[in-house]
């Protein structure tokens, strides 16, 4: 996790009050019900965006079954959301519905193409981290979505490890679920084109797991990321340690 005054920091080792980079996005709704996230999708990229420091709300540790690792660092529970440019449209998405060829957004605004999408099949320690205001924050370089505590509670929980950013829902709609992030890392993903509905669970970061009984996908991505629904666990986003 990057810190408002640019140091990185285990995500495990974050505490409420702390003070850490994230991002205003124009148009994302923020401290709303749990799945807002995939409503904001733009066609301009993300003109306007501000870096600012934002205040940690409130952190939760937990466990997962199941992780996604992205381009070999990036891991995450299957629904945390991740910022991600596919094809014209900029928007989060599930980590589970992120593509080859699809790009994180990295800290500077630039893209890091996705080359790699792997599903282990193991336990892991998550991390969840609360962000009101933003809702953002930088993990591993690439920025993602925050947990949604307010809204936990309908089912599952979130959290996330050495990453960050977690939260927990359930139920289907336009809307991609959220995924995680593992290995202090963390960021976010736009929707999918994929449907389904979600069971509830956790979403988070993941820091640590086997990569045994894992698959992977390649090639390039392609779909439109607008009125996606993902199918997976609940949870808005944490990351796994």
């Amino acid at each position: 996790m990057r810190l408002e005054d640019g140091r990185l920091t285990p995500i495990e080792n974050l505490k409420p009050g702390d003070r850490v980079a994230s991002i205003q996005v124009p148009g994302l709704e923020v401290d709303v019900p749990y799945r807002a996230q995939y409503n904001w999708l733009s066609h301009h990229g993300l003109q306007g965006a501000t870096p600012v420091a934002a205040r940690v709300a409130s952190i939760r540790l937990g466990e997962h079954h199941g992780f996604m690792v992205i381009n070999r660092r990036l891991k995450a529970t299957p629904e945390h959301p991740f910022m991600i440019r596919r094809g014209d449209e900029w928007g989060f998405a599930s980590a589970e519905f992120i593509q080859p060829g699809d790009f994180l957004i990295d800290e500077h605004m630039n893209e890091e193409e996705v080359d790699s999408v792997v599903r282990a099949d193991a336990p892991t320690r998550t991390v969840a981290i609360h962000i009101p205001g933003t809702n953002t924050l930088l993990a591993e370089g690439v920025w993602v979505h925050n947990d949604m505590p307010a809204t936990a509670q309908s089912s599952g929980s979130g959290s996330a490890s050495s990453g960050s950013g977690s939260g927990s829902g359930s139920g289907s709609g336009s809307g991609s679920g959220s995924g995680s992030m593992s290995g202090s890392s963390s960021g976010s993903s736009s929707s999918g084109s994929s449907s389904g509905s979600k069971s509830s669970g956790s979403s988070s970061f993941s820091t640590s797991g086997s990569m045994s009984g894992s698959s992977s996908s390649s090639g390039s991505g392609s779909g439109s990321m607008s009125g996606s629904s993902s199918s997976g666990s609940g949870g808005t986003g944490t990351f796994s340690i």
